[in-house]
């Protein structure tokens, strides 16, 4: 998908410098755009209860099933980042997420006149730059989270990095049910 898609919540200009790539004039100037992502997403998350109620099936499918259908891997990492994004933001609330997610789901379902039990079990696994150092000097497939632990820690060399990305034999566990179903 494009860099310069169409405005959602975020601007073109504020995507580049969520990404780094903007340096403003001012922190004044820095502050404001600051300010205006964050009123435009508070703004948003009110807007999802208005397309719940409002938004066609319709028009719901048209953008679920046939635009980000046919978008693959992108579209499942936006859908991944969307609730990933969605988790941080409950837990930074008093709110208990199982609970917004159960409510979330039975919402979406009572449109199909049923309900629907919601049981969610995390368990929490500590990452390790040691562990994940020995995964690549082993060149044993990282996972996605891996993969992003690896890239943020200074512990390991950009250089050491690198190099196991440029590994073309070992394939990286992205976790997607899609890709495996694909490789069979």
């Amino acid at each position: 998908m494009s860099d310069e898609r169409e405005r959602g919540i975020l601007t073109p200009a504020d995507r580049r410098y969520l990404r780094g790539e903007t340096e403003f004039a001012s922190v004044q100037s820095e502050r404001n755009a600051r300010a205006r992502i964050r009123d435009r997403l508070h703004a948003a998350l009110y807007d999802f209860e208005v397309l719940v109620e409002g938004l066609s099936d319709r028009d719901r499918e048209l953008v679920f099933g046939d635009r980000l259908d046919g978008e693959g891997t992108a579209a499942f990492d936006a859908l991944v980042s969307a609730a990933a994004f969605l988790y941080r933001g409950v837990d930074d609330t008093e709110i208990d997420f199982e609970t917004v997610l159960s409510e979330g789901i039975n919402l979406a379902e009572a449109g199909d006149e049923r309900a629907a039990t919601v049981d969610l079990d995390v368990t929490f696994h500590a990452l390790s730059v040691a562990e994940v150092r020995r995964k690549m000097r082993a060149r044993e497939p990282l996972s996605l989270t891996e993969l992003a632990f690896a890239d943020t820690r200074t512990e390991i060399a950009p250089d050491e990095f690198a190099e196991y990305l440029r590994d073309d034999d070992r394939a990286v566990d992205d976790g997607r049910i899609q890709s495996r179903v694909t490789d069979f």
